[in-house]
């Protein structure tokens, strides 16, 4: 059964968050002038279960509706726009999860989630690739998987505990999904984004 939130008291949803944002517009300017990743209002978001917005409330989150989820990035836009965007990646997976079947598997991703952990995106191929190419690969190894491969534009990933990475099985040539933790042995994230605004998303490789 899938689980979609149909919402909750939005008055008091913000009022749990509204002290944070503000804390995080205190020191928007300063962190982009000076190129300071904001990985202390991360941590805040963190800490107070901004991630679980759209876990229901039975699963343990905040039960927030799409709605409701849109105009607090907004709220928390108004603060660092950044926030939102590096963000997005885990919101994605979030919903997806939420339209997955009930199982143990899910259920383990909720409580990473009511634990603090977040999803980035490992999606788009560095370099000049054509349309549809993957080169990043995943192998099947003896009592596991191998990946191996470049992402860039990877938002959110900088700040993230598991990666969402676009790849191709080598063996079946078939297109797979393989979630990585950022702990994980030969997992380097670089903060060499250099787009112009929004420079504190760690969208880099």
């Amino acid at each position: 059964m899938t689980l979609l939130s149909t919402g909750t008291d939005y008055d008091a949803l913000a009022a749990a968050f509204r002290p944070i944002f503000t804390r995080i517009a205190q020191g928007a300017a300063e962190r982009e002038q000076q190129r300071i990743l904001p990985e202390e209002p991360i941590r805040w978001l963190k800490e107070a279960g901004f991630g679980t917005l759209r876990i229901p409330r039975e699963k343990g989150g905040w039960g927030a509706s799409l709605p409701q989820l849109s105009a607090l990035l907004i709220e928390l836009a108004q603060a660092d726009s950044n926030l939102p965007q590096a963000l997005r990646a885990h919101f994605a997976f979030v919903e997806d999860q939420l339209n997955q079947p009930d199982s143990a598997g899910r259920d383990r991703w909720f409580r990473r989630f009511l634990d603090g952990e977040l999803v980035g995106s490992g999606w788009t191929e560095i370099g000049a690739v054509k349309l549809g190419e993957v080169n990043t690969r995943v192998t099947p190894t003896e009592g596991g998987w191998r990946l191996d491969g470049e992402k860039f534009y990877s938002t959110g990933a900088l700040y993230a505990d598991w990666i969402d990475v676009f790849a191709r099985r080598s063996d079946t040539a078939s297109d797979v999904i393989a979630l990585v933790s950022t702990q994980q042995t030969g997992v380097v994230r670089e903060d060499d984004w250099d787009g112009f605004g929004q420079r504190l998303t760690g969208s880099g490789t």
